[in-house]
């Protein structure tokens, strides 16, 4: 039965990741995707939080605090994985703009594919990683649906409109069945962490990174709002492929399915309560 719900929930990832991407392209004018990708300053900002600001933050809370080594390890990975596939989703849910968390969402992915071989091995030694085993989930369940929605759009065909609000219903019924099975399928692996300091430190950093990114944000509110959700989307499919080819230790892998749930609850309850203060 276990094995069969976590098949189920990797089936939700792929529903919700593909739906998403697909539901973003039809739904946004590629103009508009490219359009904030043409301000430097957006650039600099977006780059300076995720990987700068994002590791040092991390190293910093390792020094703090008597983490497992492994969980240590997990941390580290998670501050520079950037460019999660949920943030177009969460932009929606806090009434923020769509069109921006696509193009943040493409620009940290990208980082994130060249600042994780680089850099990783720096600050946390003996983790190695191929830049095409990072770029090519991105690749196949992000950047291809997305293209594809962006030629939809362009094809204007009469049944668009039935498509698209298709694979919105079954993109939110996806994640919402994410979450169930996510906390469901590890309540055990939560509970057995909450005397490591693991669920604490990264709630810690999660809201701290998005608390930096929210006051060096842009002035208009949805904008701001987006900026500070992307931050704390970390990209924890990446920083699986990293460790599932670095480490034996299951504690690593424990930590990252500990953030993913962190990630996901904590980042509903905040959009949410972003579109309804707005």
């Amino acid at each position: 039965m276990t094995d069969a719900l976590q098949r189920l929930a990797d089936l939700s990832v792929l529903v919700f990741v593909v739906g998403s991407m697909l539901a973003m392209g039809m739904s946004q004018r590629l103009a508009e995707v490219v359009a904030p990708l043409r301000r430097p300053l957006t650039i600099v900002l977006a780059l300076v939080v995720n990987f700068v600001l994002s590791p040092l933050l991390a190293l910093a809370l390792i020094r703090i605090i008597p983490l497992h080594p492994a969980h240590a390890t997990g941390l580290l990975l998670l501050s520079a994985a950037a460019g999660a596939p949920f943030l177009p989703k969460l932009a929606e849910i806090c009434g923020g703009n769509l069109a921006y968390s696509v193009a943040l969402m493409m620009l940290l992915m990208g980082g994130s594919t060249l600042f994780m071989p680089s850099v990783l091995p720096l600050i946390a030694p003996g983790l190695q990683t191929d830049p095409w085993a990072v770029a090519k989930p991105l690749l196949v369940l992000m950047l291809i649906p997305l293209g594809i929605g962006f030629a939809l759009a362009l094809a204007g065909a009469s049944w668009l409109e039935r498509l698209l609000a298709f694979v919105r219903r079954l993109s939110n019924l996806a994640l919402v069945l994410l979450v169930v099975l996510l906390i469901g399928l590890n309540l055990k692996t939560l509970l057995g962490t909450l005397g490591s300091f693991a669920v604490a430190t990264y709630t810690v950093y999660l809201l701290a990174i998005m608390t930096a990114a929210y006051l060096l944000g842009a002035a208009d509110a949805p904008t701001r709002n987006v900026f500070a959700l992307g931050a704390g989307c970390r990209n924890v499919p990446a920083a699986l492929v990293i460790a599932r080819a670095n480490s034996d230790d299951p504690a690593v892998t424990v930590m990252l399915i500990v953030a993913f749930v962190v990630t996901l609850v904590v980042l509903l309850v905040l959009a949410r309560a972003m579109r309804a203060g707005a």
